[in-house]
């Protein structure tokens, strides 16, 4: 099992965290992991600087962030799990990243929102997937935040970026008992599907053999895996791939500046328009040291 020993649900009491909420607690049941919620007293919500040091926990908004994990907690309580709350003072986006360095696991809710108000808003949760210290699994404010996981879609194109995803995907799946899909796909653009390689190593022979792989790590699981490869737009394959799975599994590398928006965002595209919750999984290289 992937050694989820601490997990944190960062919440804003809003109803676009509680389907994240409540696949946190029930994953935080399955692996008897220590599980924090965290809401951020934001400190642009004042007119004046605030000391963050000596927050003024008698404020409106410290006191409607206290209520919010007080809500984690207490549906943790109805499901048999111990939820520590944790309210700091800052900016939310900067202390989720902070806090990740201290945890295996992010369970983050996002605006069911789509197309350019997504994009006007930005999103809190596309930053966290490119900069925490652990893999995030984001969860849509429209998406069923159930444990009813059945279905794992774990794509794939054979490089390092993808090994330690593939990984926490069948480990998921094993905590589940839920069948897997692993797709690759092969496209003939100039770009590489790969945020690393070359472009003559994604034929469709190649897709096959990584896929090929997959089911052969699933065997040795006791897990079925049912290999797919496909030709097309990369993260349009797997978008359309992810209807009928309840879970999506993906890695990426993390990486930022000119070399990421040339490439591009597969993870980040596909977290905004995908139809299940995904687990996006950072290759090892690129994480920041734990604290």
């Amino acid at each position: 099992m992937i050694p989820y020993k601490k997990i944190l649900i960062p919440t804003d009491g809003t109803n676009d965290t509680r389907a994240a909420i409540t696949f946190a607690l029930g994953m935080g049941k399955i692996t008897g992991a220590e599980v924090t919620a965290m809401c951020v007293n934001d400190v642009s919500n004042y007119a004046i600087p605030w000391d963050a040091s000596a927050p003024d926990t008698d404020s409106p908004h410290y006191q409607a962030c206290e209520k919010a994990t007080q809500t984690v907690v207490d549906l943790g309580a109805q499901m048999s799990v111990e939820v520590t709350p944790l309210v700091v003072t800052g900016i939310p986006l900067r202390e989720i990243i902070d806090a990740s360095n201290n945890y295996d696991l992010i369970v983050m809710g996002t605006a069911g929102r789509a197309g350019v108000s997504l994009m006007l808003l930005g999103s809190v949760a596309q930053k966290v997937i490119r900069f925490a210290s652990c893999p995030v699994l984001v969860i849509r404010g429209d998406q069923p935040g159930g444990l009813a996981c059945h279905r794992i879609l774990i794509p794939t194109d054979g490089t390092s970026i993808t090994r330690t995803a593939i990984t926490h995907g069948l480990e998921m799946a094993r905590a589940f008992n839920a069948e897997v899909t692993a797709l690759s796909v092969s496209t003939v653009r100039s770009i590489p599907i790969s945020l690393g390689g070359n472009d003559e190593q994604f034929t469709p022979d190649y897709c096959q053999t990584a896929v090929d792989s997959v089911a052969d790590m699933g065997r040795r699981l006791g897990i079925v895996v049912k290999p797919t490869v496909v030709a097309g737009s990369v993260a349009n394959e797997i978008i359309r791939a992810s209807t009928g799975h309840d879970l999506l599994v993906m890695g990426t590398n993390g990486r930022t500046g000119f070399e990421y928006l040339r490439l591009g965002s597969v993870a980040e595209k596909t977290v905004r328009h995908a139809r299940c919750p995904v687990l996006v999984v950072r290759a090892p290289e690129t994480m920041h040291p734990k604290i």
